[in-house]
Formats: C-alpha cells, structure tokens, sequence
C-alpha cells in the first residue's frame, strides 16, 4: 500500500456532566479531522452524541469512531489509518483482547464491519499531539450548555451555579472544564492558604494544573507571584531553600547551590566568607543570620552592634514568608530551618538539638509530647 494514499484518520470523544440553566445532564461531545499522509488537515467535523452513546466513556469512543469511519467512507477514501488513544480500544478494535461489556462488544464488531469496507484500513496508537481534535469535541459540548438571552450566550457555572456570559468564563486549558472568575480565584486562595505548590481545576477528580500564565488577566498580582513562590519553593529541596530577607519588598525563592553559584561572579569567596546575593533584588546579606552582609563581623557581633535596626514590621513579615515555606527557628541560634519529614529531632548546625513540630529542646527523654518525633526517636 502507497503511504501517500492512505488518509490519518483522528477522533475523540468527552463526556462531561454539564449544568444547563438548572439541569444536571450527561453530555458528550466529539470530533473528528481526517488529514494527508503527512498530517495536513483536509477535513474536520463535530457532533454531540445521543444519551445513549454518552453513557459511557468507552461507548463514546467507539461511537466517535464509527462516525469517524462512516464519515472516511462517504467521503470515498479508500485508505485509512485511525488513530487511538485510548489503549484498551486499541486492543479491542486490533482482535488482541475482548470487551466484558455487550454494549461495547457491539460497537466493537461494528468499527470491524466499517473497515472490511475499506481497502485498506489498520489502527495504531497516538503519536502526536491531539488537542485540535479534542477542542472539536469541548467545542460539540460547549454548544449544547449555552443558551442564548437577547445578544448574549450564557453559561451556568458547575460550581457555584450562577448563569454568567459564556465569555466570561475561564477554561482549564488541558481539560476544558469551564468555571466562572470568582470560583477560579476562590480555588487559587483556598491552594495558596495551604501552601499548595499546585493548583488543579476545580472539578472533581481532575488533576489539570493551573498555571500562571494561564490565570494572568484573571488572578490578582498577588495571587499570581505566590502561585509561582510556591512551585519554585517546591522544586527545591528543603535544606537548600533560601528566600530574599527583603520580603515582602522582593519575594524570590532560591536554591543554595544556584545562589552560591550566581554570588561567587560578584564575590569570589562567597563560599567561605557567607555573603549571598539575591537573584533578583540583588541585595546582599550574610548566609547565616540573613541579615545585611556584614564584612569583617561575625553574625553575634553585627547582632551586638548597633548596625541591626530590624523595624516590627519587617521582622513579621520575615516571619509570614517563614511560615509559609514551612520553616522553623533554632531556638539557639535563630537561624531558620527547612524539613525534609521523617523525623522531628532537629539538630541544627550550631549543635542545638530540638523537635521541629513544637520547637522545644530535645533529650534522649524528649521534653515534649509529640508523638510524630516520639515514634520516629523510637524506631
């Protein structure tokens, strides 16, 4: 067979559980694009699917590809390679393995049937991107959930059940799921109020992550530079955290080896002397106590000194930013500490021993009572 003469066939199906005004309804939407050998698009449809067929996802599936095959068929292509992505279909529709369900089994000796028509017709798996094909189907669903008053569509969002303007509504880019603003930024505040480094879409048991520049126009300045802190902070291992003491002025979070490394082209004994500079900000302060770069001075004598004036309000707000990386201070030395987890004995590098979950001082008889440190002490 002349690969140049054989069609690619793509299909996809979703099924969605959509708000109409004030009806819950099982919805599913799909589209197909029928492209060259060389994957230029020639032909694209989209249809919403019976009740029936929208029951079940595998059902839509296969029911997208008889309407895809159907289709290739009318259109008198006589070779055609489709295209799958879901990996028991593709056993199904290959002979390789059987359906359980009789609905499916059906639908199954049906796409065999519509290839015996065929020429030549085969099934592989997906080895490209298909969003175009899926924004057909997202676009099949949207049009069945809007409904139109005067010169406006509208659009009931799934959370809070309030019609708003369908354009004004924010769409999870992966999974298509549509909310209105205000329930957006409520799931953003209520992920960054527990120091989530990862947003997900709002709809339940999807993982699609929110990201920044997704949310940029939506999110509040705020709400966008915490939303990057948080996931920057958590690609960093916790020993190796250092944030900019200039917060909430400069909120940068970096990571010790990278920030040794960028001082050292302005100070060449960054390693040795302590001195750190901010990536961002560029302000100097010591490694240690995190207060401005002191030379010549070690951190108890520049604490002594009358060179610290640290005001009530930058000290708690040194403290939020702290708090919300998940560190604590020794409670010798003062220096903040990240934790990795396991257990809560803390020996911090000035020899001070204490239990990171209630900052008391620790001994072998452990002078408090939580029983996360007690259990892991004892193990």
């Amino acid at each position: 067979m002349c690969v140049s003469s054989t069609y690619r066939l793509y299909c996809k199906c979703l099924v969605s559980e959509e708000v109409v005004k004030d009806e819950r309804k099982q919805i599913g939407g799909f589209g197909v694009a029928i492209c060259d050998h060389e994957d230029n698009r020639l032909f694209e449809m989209k249809k919403v699917l019976g009740d029936e067929e929208s029951s079940h996802q595998q059902v839509a599936e296969l029911a997208a590809l008889i309407h895809g095959l159907t289709w290739a068929l009318e259109l008198d292509l006589g070779s055609v390679t489709f295209f799958c992505d879901d990996s028991n279909i593709l056993e199904y529709v290959t002979g390789k393995a059987e359906p359980n369900e009789s609905n499916v089994a059906t639908l199954v000796k049906e796409v065999s049937l519509l290839q015996s028509r065929f020429s030549f017709c085969e099934a592989l798996p997906v080895s490209k991107d298909i969003t175009f094909v899926l924004q057909l189907a997202k676009a099949a669903i949207a049009s069945q959930v809007r409904w139109r008053e005067g010169d406006v569509y509208m659009e009931t969002c799934p959370l809070c059940y309030e019609h708003v303007p369908s354009d004004e509504k924010f769409e999870v880019p992966g999974c298509f799921h549509r909310f209105c603003v205000d329930c957006i930024k409520r799931q953003v505040d209520a992920a960054l109020e527990l120091v989530k480094p990862v947003v997900n879409c709002p709809s339940l048991g999807c993982n699609s992550e929110l990201q920044r520049e997704d949310c940029e126009g939506v999110l509040e300045p705020k709400q966008l530079d915490d939303m990057t802190r948080y996931k920057k902070a958590s690609m960093i291992k916790g020993s190796d955290i250092v944030y900019c003491p200039q917060y909430p002025t400069c909120q940068n979070v970096m990571a010790k080896p990278d920030l040794i490394e960028y001082t050292k082209s302005f100070f060449v004994d960054a390693e040795l002397s302590g001195v750190r500079k901010c990536t961002e900000c560029g302000y100097c302060f010591c490694g240690k106590c995190k207060a401005g770069w002191h030379y010549g001075m070690t951190c108890d004598e520049f604490v002594k000194s009358e060179c610290i004036e640290t005001s009530p309000e930058a000290e708690e707000s040194y403290e939020a930013l702290a708090k919300s990386l998940g560190l604590k201070r020794c409670g010798n030395c003062k220096k903040m500490i990240a934790h990795d987890g396991g257990c809560n004995r803390i020996i911090c590098s000035c020899k001070f021993e204490f239990c990171f979950a209630c900052g008391a001082e620790w001994n072998k008889e452990a002078n408090c009572n939580c029983l996360t440190g007690l259990e892991s002490e004892d193990q």
